[in-house]
C-alpha cells in the first residue's frame, strides 16, 4: 500500500508539474494529488476494516477546523468505556456535488476493528466536528458542521449512536456553531449563529437538549439588522454566573457591530435577552471598521467592546489622515461604560492604554522620518513642537533593534523577527516609568 502511495505522490507530482507549464486548467482537483499522512498502526487496521465494508475506492475527508483534524477520530461516543473510531470518506468515483461524503462508525470487537454503521451525510466537506454532552442529557453527541462543495449552504447534524446506530437528532442551516455553557447546566448547549441572507432575518439559536437525549428546547432572537456574515462568537461571565454570548457582525464589507445575548428567565420561562438593548444602547452604537472584533482586553473574563474616534486634534482633518483611538466598552449590571481609551495598532499586535491622566490631554502623532509613534501633551491647540511622552518603534531585524537600543529605547516585547522598543521621556509631568509601561501594553500574540 505505501509504495502504491509513493507512486500515487510521483504521478501527483508529474500532473501538477505539467499544469504549471501548460498555464492552464485540465481538470485536475489539487487536493486529489496530495499525498495523505501517514497512517498509524491503529489507523491502518481502522482503514482496513472500513475498506472492508465500503471497497478500496474510496478517499478519506479531514474537518477544515477545531479540535478533530483527523479523518479518524477516536473517542468513547457511548459511554460503553471503550472508544469507537469516526471516519468520514467518499467514493472515488463520486464527485463533490454528487453528494457522496458518507460518515461510518467502527468499534473493536474482539480486539479487531470492525464496521458497524455506515450512513450518508450531509454535505460534500466537514466544516468541524464538536463530542460532545448537550443541556440536561449524559449522552454523548456528535456534532457535525457540513458544507456544499462551492461553501454557498451550510448544514449542521446531530447524531447519537447507540445500539449500534447512529440516529441523526438534529439537523439545521447555520452560518457559525459552537457548544458553550449558556446557563446554569453542568453541560453546554449548542448555539447556532443562523445563515444570513437578503431574504432571511439573522439570528441566534440555543438548542438545550433534554434529559432523554433526543428533545431540544430552542431559544431563538432574531436580529432587527440585516448581517452579511458573522466575525466571530465569544463568551463573558455576568456577574450573577451567567454567560453572555458577544457576536460581532459584520453590516457589509468594512463594517462590524456586536449583539450581547444572555439567556433569562422571564414569567418563568428562558428567553434570549438583548443586553445592549437593557443598557440602553443600539448595537449601531458599536459599528466600528471590520478587523476590530470584541476581546477579553483585560484578561478578567468580561470582553469588551471597542469603539472608535479620532484622537484630540485630528477632529477637523480629513478621514484619510485621522488617527483613530479605540474606546473599550464594558457591560456590567446592565450599565455599559467606556472602561479603557486606547491606541490599537492591529498590524504590529499591540493594544497601548491610555494612563487616565493622558486622557483629552495627550495626541499622537506617526513621525514617517522616525518612522516611529510618539503620544505628545495637546492643550488644545496643535503645534509642531508639541512634547513628547512616549515614543514606540517596531525594529524588524537585529541591527536595528540594537541601533535603538543604544539610543535610548528599550525592548519591551518580541514576537519572531519583530521587536516593540519604547523610549518614555522622563522631563514632562504626565511621563512614565518602564514600570507604569508594562501595565498598559496589551500585546496581540
Amino acid at each position: 500500500m505505501f509504495r502504491l502511495v509513493k507512486e500515487y505522490k510521483k504521478f501527483g507530482f508529474l500532473l501538477l508539474f505539467l499544469w504549471f507549464c501548460t498555464g492552464c486548467s485540465i481538470g485536475i482537483n489539487v487536493d486529489t494529488m496530495l499525498t495523505p499522512p501517514k497512517l498509524s498502526g491503529e489507523q491502518e487496521q481502522i482503514y482496513q476494516a472500513l475498506q472492508d465494508t465500503a471497497g478500496t475506492g474510496i478517499r478519506l475527508k479531514y474537518p477544515k477546523s477545531g479540535s478533530y483534524l483527523s479523518a479518524f477520530i477516536i473517542a468513547d461516543i457511548d459511554a460503553d468505556e471503550s472508544d469507537e473510531a469516526i471516519v468520514f470518506y467518499e467514493k472515488n468515483n463520486m464527485t463533490a456535488t454528487d453528494g457522496g461524503l458518507r460518515i461510518n462508525i467502527l468499534d473493536k470487537i474482539n480486539n479487531h476493528w470492525q464496521s458497524i454503521c455506515d450512513r450518508e451525510a450531509e454535505g460534500s466537506e466537514i466544516e468541524k466536528v464538536v463530542i460532545s454532552k448537550l443541556g440536561n442529557s449524559e449522552k454523548m453527541n456528535i456534532i457535525v458542521g457540513y458544507s456544499t462543495a462551492n461553501q454557498s449552504e451550510k448544514y449542521i447534524s446531530v447524531y447519537a449512536y447507540e445500539n449500534h446506530y447512529l440516529e441523526q437528532t438534529l439537523k439545521h442551516s447555520y452560518a457559525l456553531f459552537d457548544v458553550a455553557q449558556t446557563d446554569k447546566n453542568e453541560n453546554p448547549d449548542l448555539i447556532l449563529l443562523g445563515a444570513v441572507s437578503a431574504s432571511e432575518q439573522a439570528y441566534t439559536a440555543v438548542y438545550c437538549l433534554a434529559q432523554d437525549g433526543r428533545l431540544y428546547h430552542e431559544y431563538k432572537y432574531r436580529f432587527i439588522d440585516h448581517y452579511t456574515d458573522y466575525n466571530q462568537l465569544i463568551y463573558g461571565k455576568l456577574s450573577d454566573g451567567r454567560t453572555a454570548l458577544y457576536i460581532d457582525a459584520l453590516t457589509g464589507t468594512s463594517n462590524i457591530q456586536t449583539e450581547v445575548l444572555c439567556l433569562e428567565e422571564i414569567q418563568g420561562e428562558l428567553q434570549l435577552v438583548n443586553l445592549l438593548q437593557r443598557c440602553g444602547k443600539n448595537t449601531e452604537e458599536t459599528v466600528r471598521r471590520s478587523g476590530l472584533s470584541c476581546m477579553d482586553i483585560d484578561h478578567d473574563n468580561i470582553p469588551e467592546i471597542p469603539v472608535q474616534t479620532v484622537f484630540s486634534g485630528y477632529e477637523n482633518v480629513a478621514e484619510s489622515e485621522q488617527i483613530r483611538q479605540t474606546n473599550w466598552l464594558m457591560m456590567q449590571d446592565n450599565i455599559i461604560f467606556t472602561e479603557y481609551c486606547s491606541y490599537y495598532n492591529a498590524n504590529d499586535g499591540y493594544v497601548f492604554l491610555l494612563p487616565e491622566s493622558w486622557q483629552e490631554h495627550v495626541t499622537i502623532i506617526k513621525d514617517t522620518t522616525e518612522n516611529e509613534i510618539q503620544f505628545c501633551i495637546y492643550d488644545g491647540e496643535w503645534q509642531e513642537d508639541m512634547p513628547v511622552l512616549l515614543r514606540i518603534y517596531i525594529a524588524y531585524d537585529e541591527a536595528d533593534r540594537d541601533d535603538h537600543l543604544g539610543n535610548g529605547y528599550q525592548l519591551l516585547h518580541t514576537k519572531g523577527t519583530a521587536s516593540c522598543l519604547v523610549k518614555p521621556e522622563s522631563n514632562q509631568d504626565l511621563s512614565l516609568t518602564m514600570g507604569d509601561l508594562l501595565l498598559y501594553f496589551q500585546f496581540l500574540d
